[in-house]
């Protein structure tokens, strides 16, 4: 489970051990495709640059150089993977400001959205002060909604200490010759629902936000953001139930909601609502904590290569509904319509008939 301080670190790209570990995620394309894609790219390429300059054709370029790295770390095209939405940076550099805010891409992951934007100008000695004495966050205008950011990192980087840290996102987050950063954040999808019914719009006015030191405070944006559309997958295990023997309790496993990047378990047991009440006694709910992780960690999706694939322990667990939700989330996609088999040790919850 992540608690209040792990997420903040989290979001500003800092685990608790201070490592850094932030999602870039994976894209193949075939031949026809790139060769397609790669002559209208240059043809787009040398019309901005005789109409927009040099300096916008910088600043074009290192948008696109993102979103690549993007799709390519996220495996969207990989494994098949909706959820996933990529802008149009051109147009957004045409109407761009002196404090520059660039949508690049997003990702629903059914309860989140990590949104990837591009801000400018950020001074380099500014970034050089991350992340002791630099924070950032996100906000909706007009709404008192918001929520952490933090630079886009490579996912399969690991870090420790401030100077790495640092060091890490001038070489892969920054861009000097345009003073451009790349950000990710976390966007609950139930504050943007209610954001949108705020203001009484299907997009938001997203901004973001830095903070240098005590006062010095910069806003980027806002530009309008939309919710991604979720691609999901849902089995029902009907009343399958699990029974481990070290901890000599017997938990029944609902059903499973699956995205390219999130699951949620269902699951149900004795004294479930209680146990996830406020006041609960956390020494009584420990085994049963214990068996929601299990379910989560030791479960494994089969995929038709005999691949397989766990989707890791409960970020959040709320009881809904009279079931515990046990929520999960990963980095690179996975190819939910691939899955074939989903077993936790000899019991098969779901198999492909």
């Amino acid at each position: 489970m992540l608690d209040a301080l792990t997420l903040l670190r989290a979001m500003n790209g800092i685990h608790e051990e201070d490592v850094v570990m932030a999602g870039k995620l994976y894209f193949n394309e075939n031949t026809a495709r790139k060769t397609t894609k790669r002559l209208l790219t240059l043809a787009l390429a040398a019309a901005l640059l005789l109409a927009l300059g040099a300096a916008a054709w910088a600043a074009w370029s290192i948008h696109i150089s993102r979103q690549q790295d993007l799709r390519t770390d996220l495996k969207i095209e990989e494994n098949n993977a909706g959820s996933y939405m990529e802008y149009d940076v051109t147009q957004q550099e045409k109407a761009g400001s002196a404090a520059s805010l660039v949508l690049l891409s997003a990702v629903n992951d059914g309860e989140e959205e990590r949104i990837y934007v591009d801000v400018s100008p950020v001074a380099k000695e500014d970034i050089a002060r991350f992340p002791s004495d630099v924070r950032f966050a996100w906000s909706i205008a007009g709404t008192e909604i918001g929520g952490f950011a933090g630079p886009q990192l490579p996912v399969t980087l690991s870090l420790s200490g401030d100077e790495a840290i640092r060091k890490a996102v001038l070489e892969y987050a920054y861009d000097e010759e345009t003073q451009t950063l790349t950000l990710q954040c976390y966007a609950d999808v139930k504050f943007l629902k209610k954001a949108m019914a705020d203001l009484d719009t299907d997009s938001v006015p997203l901004q973001m936000h830095m903070t240098v030191g005590e006062n010095d405070s910069h806003t980027f944006g806002p530009v309008p953001f939309m919710l991604t559309e979720e691609q999901n997958r849902t089995f029902d295990f009907g009343h399958a139930q699990y029974h481990d023997e070290q901890l000599d309790k017997t938990i029944e496993i609902v059903g499973l909601e699956l995205t390219p990047f999130s699951a949620v378990w269902k699951v149900r047991y004795e004294e479930a609502a209680s146990f996830h009440a406020p006041g609960a006694d956390p020494e009584a709910y420990r085994p049963w904590s214990m068996l929601e992780d299990r379910v989560c960690i030791d479960a494994k999706l089969i995929f038709s290569d005999g691949t397989e694939f766990s989707t890791g322990g409960a970020l959040t667990c709320p009881y809904e509904d009279g079931v515990v939700r046990l929520h999960c989330g990963w980095g690179p996609a996975i190819n939910i319509e691939d899955v074939q088999r989903i077993v936790l040790h000899g019991l098969v919850l779901w198999e492909n008939t």
